[in-house]
């Protein structure tokens, strides 16, 4: 289990909460910070924003 309130990168947790929130169908501030998540959740969220990540073209060679 996970915790929100256990994950200690604030960008990754605020990332947690919305896409959880999402998930939900409710507001990110309505997720408490004592919230678990099982594993399987939590690597599903994890997958779900890498996924989103990857869709963001990095920047060109500034060489070329």
């Amino acid at each position: 289990m996970v915790r929100i309130r256990e994950i200690t990168d604030p960008d990754l947790r605020k990332r947690i909460v919305e896409a959880l929130a999402e998930r939900r169908g409710c507001a990110a501030a309505a997720i408490p910070d004592w919230f678990e998540l099982d594993d399987a959740d939590y690597v599903d969220l994890l997958n779900d924003l890498k996924g989103e990540d990857a869709e963001i073209e990095p920047p060109g060679d500034p060489r070329m």
